[in-house]
């Protein structure tokens, strides 16, 4: 007799368990703080370090993943650099790693110092080359611009819409110029 006590009590139960202050929601998904994501490279010894202050997932897969304030340090053969941008995203479909601009960078390119500031940039799963949106680089002396530019493995940077070239201003070249040969981050 006892079981059927129970039961009957068991809608009773059930009706009163909605009772009371509704349950707060749930966090959106994500964390907030410093994120450290390493993307190792089959072929460098080194991984790419990306550091953001806070990582947002959209959807409810890990399809796309927003990344905010983000820092990269890229260890390449010949390119050290340091890169910052106000936010990114990783589509796992794609493959693709996106900065929005600005895109800062700093560091070294063949030995040498490079600064850069690009709209965007852009760097695929398979690693092949960094696409970057209206480049502006300091290098070697020379101020680069380019509509798009491709920085490859094979250390080449590639400008299939035309790359335009002049010296650097005489006191920007003179602070480079001074910095130790070859420059070692």
């Amino acid at each position: 007799m006892p079981a059927v006590r129970v039961w009957t009590l068991a809608p009773f139960i059930m009706a009163c368990a909605g009772c009371g202050p509704p349950a707060a929601p749930l966090p959106p998904a994500g964390a907030s703080g410093t994120v450290v994501v390493h993307v190792w490279d089959p072929h460098g010894t080194a991984p790419t370090v990306l550091v953001a202050d806070r990582i947002r997932q959209e959807g409810v897969r890990f399809d796309r993943l927003v990344l905010e304030r983000l820092r990269v340090r890229a260890v390449l053969p010949d390119l050290d650099a340091a890169i910052t941008a106000p936010s990114g995203s990783w589509s796992a479909a794609k493959g693709l790693l996106t900065l929005d601009g600005p895109v800062h960078i700093a560091g070294t390119w063949q030995g040498a110092p490079v600064l850069g500031a690009a709209a965007s940039a852009g760097l695929s799963r398979d690693g092949q080359a960094i696409l970057l949106e209206r480049l502006e680089l300091w290098h070697q002396g020379q101020r680069l611009t380019a509509p798009l530019a491709e920085l490859r493995r094979d250390r080449t940077l590639v400008a299939p819409r035309g790359m335009d070239s002049s010296p650097l201003p005489g006191e920007w070249a003179a602070v480079l110029a001074a910095l130790p040969d070859p420059l070692s981050l």
